[in-house]
């Protein structure tokens, strides 16, 4: 299936949700594109962990989760963001449908190499057909970033590691990583255009850190795997910072 534009949503989805979203949404469903939005619940997580005094760590922009950690990712995406964004579609009359890992187990997943970060995991998969039976039907295709394991265990996924696999997988045109800042940021300007070469130097030296890690990551990832373009943008209507393979920077 051709003309997929992935969307990953992070921090407070709904500030995503702006009537600008919806616009280019739905100008792109005009011109036939078909739209997956991965969404991540980052700021939702962590106030419910607070909330029930949970500890909360991250190392190198990932969240360390243990079982109870994992119970109430599970409850916040699934019970809360979902519906949250899946109810924004619906007063903009543009029809969607929320999946997460216990739907035909539309991810699956294995615990990631690093076995300080717990029941973290990484994609194996993506069970494609029903995402393109949706998409074929003109439904945006909201998923939840939870896999599954071969002995049907829940593992967290990161929301941008989700998605770049996840654009990987339906050989999407374009990745767009929507975040709380305007883009790859440099000596505190956002770089319009930048490679994959230069984010190995930055990732060496201290430029990158944090959160951005696994965003660059990923996309890089996706950009291997096929995917045209990753965009790394606060919102929809900014240009951000586009990151590529074959263009040369200074």
């Amino acid at each position: 299936m051709k003309d997929i534009i992935v969307i990953k949503i992070g921090g407070v989805a709904s500030a995503n949700l702006t009537p600008a979203f919806f616009e280019q949404i739905k100008a792109w469903q005009e011109a036939n594109k078909k739209i997956i939005i991965v969404h991540g619940g980052g700021h939702y997580i962590s106030s419910m962990l607070e909330r029930l005094a949970i500890p909360i760590k991250t190392k190198d922009g990932i969240r360390v989760t243990n079982e109870q950690t994992l119970e109430i990712t599970k409850m916040v995406l699934i019970g809360q963001v979902q519906p949250l964004i899946m109810t924004a579609f619906q007063t903009q009359h543009i029809p969607a449908v929320g999946l997460n890992a216990g739907d035909s187990g539309i991810i699956s997943a294995k615990k990631t190499a690093d076995p300080s970060l717990g029941l973290v995991g990484e994609v194996t998969a993506v069970q494609t057909e029903v995402i393109e039976h949706l998409l074929a039907a003109d439904f945006v295709t909201i998923i939840a970033p939870l896999g599954i394991t071969e002995t049907f265990d829940w593992l967290n996924i990161n929301a941008d590691i989700a998605a770049c696999q996840i654009a990987t997988a339906m050989h999407a045109e374009q990745l767009f990583l929507l975040t709380d800042v305007a883009g790859v940021q440099v000596a505190g300007e956002v770089q319009a255009e930048i490679t994959t070469k230069a984010i190995t130097k930055w990732k060496e030296d201290g430029t990158i850190y944090g959160g951005m890690v696994p965003k660059l990551a990923s996309a890089e990832a996706a950009l291997q795997g096929g995917v045209e373009q990753v965009i790394i943008t606060n919102h929809l209507a900014n240009a951000g910072t586009t990151i590529k393979s074959e263009v040369t920077v200074s």
